[in-house]
């Protein structure tokens, strides 16, 4: 496997690295413009379409995003990062993973892209929770207990409806990457500072940021990824023996 385009699906999949190590060299505006149209022909949560993007090239921008990006990573450096490894996890690979990560971080302002992805609030969803109908229906369909239930996980239904929105998104923007030879890696750097990056992207408020995509030539080249056998990880019919 090496880092030329490829169209072979399952070859995509299985060298598509993380790719933290990027050419400071520009990627076109139309090669960015495609992997978002790879992005949007994702599935979203009731198909509401409702992807919001925003991509940074500017230099200063990306200087303001690095201010942030490395005070959360110094957090998880000394925290979340200083566990021990995982069973069974490569010591080498880890800390290889490590110097990728220290060297994006160090070289965030030469990042050629950034990509942002939001959800926009779906508002005829909301609409239609807010109709007073809404749990007359829970009740003759759920009952009271099923009702009770459904009202007390609001909140993570609504954030899966989000997360179900983004991250297909985000998958078909990092394999369109790695099949035009670009390098991409997925990362969430702004849960570690709530609004803040908001605030410098100007997302208004019925946007929530779900992911944040570096993209660029790569140095390093694709493949393969290693993974368990998926038989490792199946259960059938229950997840009990």
């Amino acid at each position: 496997m090496t880092d030329k385009p490829t169209s072979d699906v399952f070859e995509i999949m299985h060298s598509c690295r993380a790719m933290r190590r990027l050419k400071p060299d520009p990627v076109p505006e139309d090669v960015l413009v495609r992997l978002v149209d790879a992005a949007i022909h994702a599935p979203s949560s009731s198909n509401a379409q409702n992807w919001r993007f925003v991509i940074v090239r500017d230099r200063e921008q990306k200087r303001r995003i690095a201010d942030l990006w490395r005070q959360g990573a110094a957090w998880y450096r000394d925290t979340i990062g200083a566990a021990p490894p995982r069973e069974g996890e490569d010591s080498a690979q880890l800390l290889r993973s490590q110097a990728a990560a220290q060297y994006m971080l160090d070289h965030i302002e030469d990042m050629p892209a950034i990509v942002f992805i939001g959800v926009k609030k779906d508002a005829a969803v909301a609409k239609a929770l807010q109709s007073p109908n809404t749990i007359t229906a829970a009740i003759r369909h759920l009952g009271i207990g099923g009702t009770a239930r459904l009202l007390a996980g609001a909140g993570n239904a609504t954030a899966t409806g989000i997360h179900a929105t983004a991250y297909p998104a985000a998958q078909n923007l990092l394999l369109a990457a790695r099949a035009l030879g670009l390098g991409a890696v997925l990362t969430t750097p702004h849960l570690f500072h709530p609004g803040q990056y908001e605030k410098v992207l100007g997302l208004p408020k019925d946007v929530t940021l779900t992911a944040v995509i570096p993209v660029g030539y790569p140095m390093g080249k694709f493949g393969p990824v290693r993974r368990p056998d998926p038989r490792t990880m199946i259960r059938w019919d229950r997840y009990s023996a």
